[in-house]
């Protein structure tokens, strides 16, 4: 064969090889689109606005942030015509920034720093909160066990120093009759809280049960008691959904599809959750191993109670509670309209 010749044979097929790419792609594009024409035949709710948005956490992987990457996964986003980009974070001041400066469209945060943030005049508000019980908690040994607050008194915790946690703690202790006097507390780093405990150096620690609980429970091979500080007053909200005012102003079809996908993503998850902790494992290998997700994933079900309204559903009264205790333990200095902080008008109605 010359070589003209073989030249022209190779040129062919390389042309056929991206003829038949661009089919797949073109294929796959018309099909997003179907399902995003679908939805809004469903639904009512028009075209997106900005298809391509990130969504930040406020932290590495952790089980509790399994449904909003198997969310991205399953394709969710993609059924509701966006393409949504997971990034991990390194804490909510991160988060906060970002979403208040419009580089970031949607962020994870817990409810307390969008309400700190509005004192400070941030344009941020609260769209879901995916635990709608407290993941607040206090374990302790099985042999030596705090099972109420008023058994804290004579005992030792230690709490983490850079944790909200430590900052409603004594407001927890006078709300339940607890003599703050009689309770050693320790409030120190996270490293050196988590050494106090596993040494037996303190009797109990402040932790959180939808992502440290179990990771604690198969350290040290046992099962704690559990105080849930939800069972005695003190229920904040957590896990929650921010975002820019101007951009849910701008983009309200964008908001809507976004939490319709989480939605189906928080759904499908509680329902496959041994998939969910697979696919979260082939994710972030490095972070996690498939035993503790599993655990994580069945500890936030628990927690992520919605009872005829879709996930991420906010009620006045636990927002109004949240508040109390925020104003209370001094977390914030201002107090506005629950309007201020939190909407549920982006999403669906089941």
């Amino acid at each position: 064969m010359k070589r003209n010749e073989f030249f022209l044979i190779m040129i062919s097929c390389v042309c056929l090889v991206l003829a038949a790419c661009g089919d797949d792609s073109s294929e796959t594009t018309a099909q997003t689109s179907e399902e995003a024409d679908l939805f809004e035949q469903e639904t009512g709710i028009g075209a997106p606005e900005q298809t391509d948005v990130t969504l930040r956490l406020n932290w590495k992987f952790k089980g509790e942030f399994a449904p909003l990457f198997i969310t991205k996964e399953k394709g969710f986003f993609e059924e509701y015509g966006l393409n949504v980009e997971v990034l991990e974070g390194n804490g909510a001041a991160q988060v906060m920034q970002g979403v208040s400066q419009g580089n970031e469209e949607f962020g994870i945060t817990s409810t307390i720093e969008p309400a700190q943030g509005r004192v400070e005049g941030m344009p941020i508000k609260m769209i879901a909160s995916y635990m709608s019980r407290s993941p607040f908690l206090i374990v302790s040994y099985p042999d030596n066990p705090v099972e109420t607050p008023k058994d804290l008194e004579g005992k030792s915790i230690s709490l983490s120093i850079s944790s909200s946690l430590a900052n409603v703690f004594p407001n927890f202790l006078a709300g339940n009759g607890v003599d703050e006097s009689k309770v050693q507390s320790f409030p120190v780093e996270t490293s050196a809280r988590n050494a106090l405990f596993f040494n037996k150096e303190v009797d109990a620690i402040a932790i959180f049960s939808s992502n440290e609980y179990p990771i604690f429970e198969k350290e040290l091979g046992l099962e704690l008691t559990p105080l849930y500080m939800a069972d005695y007053g003190f229920d904040l909200a957590s896990l929650t959904v921010i975002s820019n005012e101007d951009f849910l102003e701008e983009n309200p079809n964008t908001v809507k599809r976004f939490l319709a996908a989480l939605d189906k993503g928080f759904a499908y998850t509680f329902e496959n959750p041994e998939e969910a902790a697979e696919i979260s494992v082939e994710l972030f290998p490095d972070a996690t191993d498939i035993e503790t997700t599993l655990s994580q994933i069945e500890r936030l079900e628990e927690i992520a109670l919605f009872d005829g309204v879709p996930f991420g559903w906010m009620s006045e009264e636990k927002m109004e509670t949240t508040l109390d205790i925020l104003e209370e333990s001094l977390l914030i200095s201002e107090r506005y309209d629950l309007a201020d902080y939190y909407t549920n008008e982006f999403l669906l109605d089941e």
